[in-house]
């Protein structure tokens, strides 16, 4: 280990503040949490190493909890108490964080008796886990990230998609553990540093609308491009139009389904029922222009300026050719 541990305020789960203290340490360096070391690595399902590059380079932001989300913090208590159960030691949930180097982590469990014993709780519907062998790349990295940080024994407890709990010990693995240290090191740099060979290399992975948070040009700019990126234009232009001749085609459509329907509310085709037309109950909406006359005070208070935004029109494409 290169640092001293250290121990820091937590605060609640999921807040802004806790997603503030995973983004930048008290310095206002990049740092990642051990559930960040798979994506960093690009062995998560979920997050791609763009992802979470984009993710750092921008404000943190509180995402919706999800079912499975949900799920597994009304397990977690019950899985902690278990895996301590199984393993003979009092486990806890700690109520700071730990941080070294580039890591700093949140724990589900700790034991801290004769010797320090990290708990990770897993619920998954995804899998079927019957040996340390069924265990996902994803679990084994984010734990050998909390392994790095502690330098203590990991521990998993899961609960798989046939209701089964099974436990596993972490196996230490040196070499895993300084390719974390290293492309922690390395990935945090990149960031803190805004150097952009790193987001050169992963470019190809983003989306525009990531590409457009992270490049704010000051001034207008031109680019000479080549016959293969103008035909990426082509395509843009082409898939607008597509959607301009749907969107008429879709309100041609309906027209037609309307005069022949009347009053009639199921269409059926040989036997088969092919379109209902029912009536719904009518939306609610917000006469803006009222209230903001009636009480701008309101208005005010309650609206917030979005961020500026890159917005990509089309010229001259047709001809372009």
């Amino acid at each position: 280990m290169t640092t001293p541990l250290r121990t820091i305020e937590k605060p609640p789960h999921g807040s802004l503040d806790w997603l503030m203290k995973r983004h930048r340490d008290e310095n206002g360096r990049c740092v990642l949490g051990a559930s960040d070391a798979p994506a960093m690595l690009n062995q998560s399902p979920f997050t791609s190493r763009a992802d979470l590059f984009h993710s750092k380079r921008t404000a943190p932001r509180i995402s919706e909890t999800t079912a499975a989300m949900q799920v597994g913090n009304i397990l977690e208590p019950a899985l902690v108490a278990e895996l301590g159960r199984r393993l003979g030691v009092q486990m806890t949930t700690p109520d700071v964080m730990y941080q070294r180097d580039r890591f700093i982590v949140s724990l589900d469990a700790l034991a801290e008796d004769s010797q320090m014993i990290v708990g990770e709780v897993k619920t998954t519907r995804r899998h079927r886990i019957s040996d340390i062998g069924d265990l996902p790349p994803e679990y084994f990295w984010q734990c050998w990230a909390q392994m790095l940080t502690l330098d203590a024994p990991v521990w998993l407890i899961v609960l798989d998609k046939d209701m089964s709990i099974s436990t596993h010990e972490m196996p230490r693995n040196e070499e895993a553990l300084d390719r974390l240290r290293i492309e922690s090191e390395k990935f945090c740099h990149a960031v803190d540093t805004n150097i952009n060979d790193e987001l050169w290399l992963l470019k190809d992975e983003m989306s525009a609308e990531q590409i457009a948070e992270m490049y704010q040009p000051p001034k207008p700019v031109e680019q000479a491009i080549t016959d293969e990126q103008y035909a990426w234009i082509k395509e843009l232009a082409d898939a607008r139009d597509l959607k301009r001749q749907a969107e008429q085609i879709e309100k041609a459509a309906k027209d037609h389904i309307a005069r022949f329907m009347l009053d009639s509310e199921i269409a059926t085709h040989n036997g088969t029922k092919v379109l209902t037309w029912r009536e719904q109950a009518g939306r609610a909406s917000l006469d803006v222009a009222r209230l903001r006359e009636a009480h701008p005070e309101l208005i005010a208070e309650f609206t917030s300026q979005g961020s500026p935004s890159r917005v990509m029109r089309l010229s001259n494409t047709k001809g372009n050719q």
